[in-house]
């Protein structure tokens, strides 16, 4: 029989705010106001206050003295950094599946995730293809360190997320594009060559952050225009 977990007031009102925060729908830099969240949620002020605790140990918010809780503000350099981090974690976690992982069988599990990618019709379903190829070395890495360490980033890599997804005004997202790449990560699998499965990696963040600094500025141009 399955179990059924309720969430917690604290936990209702972080999924609320964060859920807000990655698809976008608070803008880059604004006031959190406790007071206003609230009002908003109908809660006193301790589930906010531990929400927005949070949300900063997760690298959603910030604060500032006399000031308070903010929306991270993602400029091009942060979104750089943000993919190098992206990218030691995932050489480690690459690393240590080829040590540890049966080589042919890690390939045909990134295999299963490629037709899926092929098979998909839009850009939701083919970015959880790219993140279950991804899991593929995480779970074979034997590392659980690690794993926890890569989940530290997963609330500004949903933000990059949407800005990836986005489907801005006069541009077509080819994103069935991007499947050349995974299709050379699968083959260095196979070939026990692990220079080839970072290359490939590092291939397809190059391609992925020129549409997510594309989407970035056409959102904070949008954003002024709202003010």
């Amino acid at each position: 029989m399955a179990v059924i977990k309720r969430l917690s007031l604290v936990d209702q009102v972080y999924e609320k705010i964060r859920e807000s925060i990655v698809k976008l729908e608070i803008p880059f830099g604004s006031k959190l106001n406790v007071s206003k969240l609230q009002e908003e949620y109908g809660v006193s002020s301790t589930p906010v206050r531990e929400a927005l605790n949070r949300l900063l140990n997760e690298g959603l918010i910030e604060f500032e003295n006399n000031v308070g809780a903010n929306v991270i503000n993602l400029e091009e350099t942060d979104v750089i950094e943000i993919q190098e981090l992206q990218a030691a974690f995932e050489m480690g976690a690459v690393r240590y599946a080829m040590q540890k992982g049966n080589l042919h069988q890690m390939a045909d599990e990134i295999e299963v995730h490629i037709k899926r990618y092929r098979a998909s019709d839009n850009l939701q379903e083919s970015c959880i293809c790219i993140r279950n190829i991804k899991d593929v070395f995480y779970q074979n890495a034997e590392n659980q360190r690690l794993r926890n360490k890569s989940t530290s980033l997963s609330g500004v890599e949903e933000m990059m997320h949407t800005l990836f997804t986005m489907q801005t005004p006069g541009k077509e997202h080819k994103y069935h594009s991007g499947i050349t790449y995974f299709e050379q990560i699968h083959d260095a699998v196979q070939k026990g060559d692990f220079p080839g499965v970072c290359d490939g990696l590092d291939a397809h963040r190059s391609w992925a952050r020129t549409h997510i600094l594309r989407n970035l500025q056409y959102v904070k141009e949008r954003d002024k225009e709202e003010l």
